[in-house]
């Protein structure tokens, strides 16, 4: 939503204005997700980043009531609210209509997603994880250990030795998140190391699971922190916790 909202301007829905909504679906629907469970938007010029099936498709449009629009912010709502009742995991908006001098208020155009895949991730508890660490906290990596983001969903992450895919050395795999769409072992980062001590490069996930290519710097000699840019002006510290 964050990146959608960049391209939205704000329009005045007068009182018993309406729009009209038309859902065709396509396979059968999943449980329904919670109210809090975040669905994922990808607008039209973003690749969706994981496999996925069409359950259905919606169009938000106009009836012949509407004397001015809404926010294009209240039709992706539309689109979430009732991708959420499909049991959808994300919706690809395929046409956005502007208001015009025809049409004086916005429309869309969304398939729902279903993802089709299995996400990477690693069955250890955090208990084995911090046996892993302490066991062999002599030969431990930097980068290896308990970090804890500052970001909204107070992701906190192990980071261990893992080269099981080509170009990785070391995976990054959630440990807590108030995220409901990812679980404790979910793959949230792919590194190696990089050019000098201290640097590494890769990739980091963030909550949409779109790849997000970073370079992090820890902070030496301490190394007890690192700066992951997720996006323009999205900056998420990390800070080491003590291995108890």
């Amino acid at each position: 939503m964050k990146h959608l909202a960049a391209c939205v301007f704000a329009i005045t829905l007068l009182p018993g204005c309406t729009t009209t909504t038309n859902y065709v679906s396509k396979s059968p629907a999943g449980p329904p997700k919670p109210e809090d469970y975040p669905i994922y938007v990808y607008t039209e010029n973003v690749t969706v980043p994981r496999p996925f099936e069409v359950i259905g498709t919606m169009q938000v449009g106009e009836t012949p009531f509407t004397v001015t629009g809404g926010s294009l912010e209240s039709v992706v709502n539309k689109l979430m609210n009732r991708a959420r009742q499909k049991g959808a995991d994300a919706v690809q908006v395929t046409t956005v209509r502007k208001p015009g001098f025809f049409s004086p208020h916005h429309g869309a155009d969304a398939n729902f997603l279903r993802f089709t895949d299995t996400w990477e991730s690693v069955s250890l508890s955090e208990t084995e994880l911090v046996n892993y660490f302490k066991t062999n906290a002599p030969k431990l990596d930097a980068i290896e250990g308990i970090w804890r983001a500052n970001d909204q969903m107070q992701n906190r992450v192990a980071i261990l030795k893992n080269n099981s895919k080509p170009g990785r050395e070391f995976i990054a795999v959630i440990l807590n998140t108030r995220n409901p769409s990812w679980k404790a072992g979910d793959k949230k980062g792919d590194l190696r190391r990089g050019e000098r001590a201290g640097v590494y490069r890769g990739s980091y996930y963030r909550d949409d699971y779109q790849q997000k290519q970073v370079a992090v710097t820890l902070r030496l000699p301490a190394a007890d922190r690192f700066t992951v840019i997720v996006g323009e002006d999205e900056p998420v510290y990390f800070v080491r916790e003590p291995i108890k």
